[in-house]
């Protein structure tokens, strides 16, 4: 009997990396003089990840692969992700989507949700791919179908990722006192209108430099320094002694 050519990723990673999610990523902003993308619509993002994950469950509930054309191992093994997709796609998507919605668009959030999608489609991928080596035409296309909705819509909750780091960054870098703001490898360096230089090392920690004293205050300081007291212009100069006959 001909085995599947298609590599199956062990049970316990596939539990793993589908509960599994990371922290937050960031995008290069766009070069000047280049027409900015459209923005993305975060809620119409989101109602997309609902449609795709409640068809693709379904689609799931559908397959008989206790009927497919391999060995009992290998239909064991898919079943196992099969039913681990469902949950996620149950459980876990669900309570991302109203994280992101309770916090507004939060990038964090927002990117939790997107990390969890990818996993679910690349092993949505691989049971695709099984379905149609193994399965029956009727399986195949529509999970064909879902993993398509579901590439959608994370490249879409990728770009909304992307547009708001890039507008947090540009935030961020715009000195809000009208000085110039400088990056290198030490951190960044905004130097004010007066002088005055905000240093911000690689560990966030802030230094205020005062590389100068303003003129006016040296210049005062000066003037007060040269003038003479009045009570030296007020003491008289020493008569001399009447020299003696």
């Amino acid at each position: 009997m001909k085995t599947l050519a298609v590599k199956l990723i062990p049970f316990a990673l596939v539990l793993s990396s589908l509960t599994g999610w990371a922290q937050s990523p960031g995008g290069p902003p766009q070069p000047g003089g280049q027409p900015q993308p459209i923005q993305a619509n975060l809620n119409l993002i989101i109602a997309q990840v609902q449609k795709a994950a409640l068809a693709t469950n379904g689609d799931l509930g559908k397959l008989r692969i206790e009927k497919w054309k391999t060995d009992s191992d290998q239909k064991d093994q898919l079943q196992k992700m099969s039913d681990s997709i469902q949950r996620n796609l149950t459980n876990a998507v669900p309570g991302l989507i109203s994280d992101v919605q309770n916090s507004r668009g939060n990038v964090s959030a927002a990117f939790k949700l997107y990390h969890n999608i990818t996993i679910v489609y690349e092993y949505l991928t691989s049971l695709t791919d099984a379905a149609g080596v193994l399965g029956k035409k009727e399986e195949y296309e529509p999970l064909a179908a879902d993993a398509a909705a579901l590439d959608s819509a994370r490249e879409n909750l990728s770009t909304y990722i992307q547009q708001q780091a890039t507008s947090y960054e540009s935030r961020v870098r715009t000195p809000s006192s009208g000085g110039v703001s400088t990056q290198g490898r030490s951190g960044t360096t905004v130097i004010s209108k007066d002088g005055i230089r905000t240093v911000t090392g690689p560990n966030g920690v802030k230094h205020i430099i005062i590389d100068d004293v303003p003129e006016e205050t040296a210049t005062q300081r000066k003037k007060k320094t040269s003038k003479p007291s009045p009570k030296a212009a007020a003491k008289p100069s020493p008569t001399p002694a009447p020299s003696p006959k």
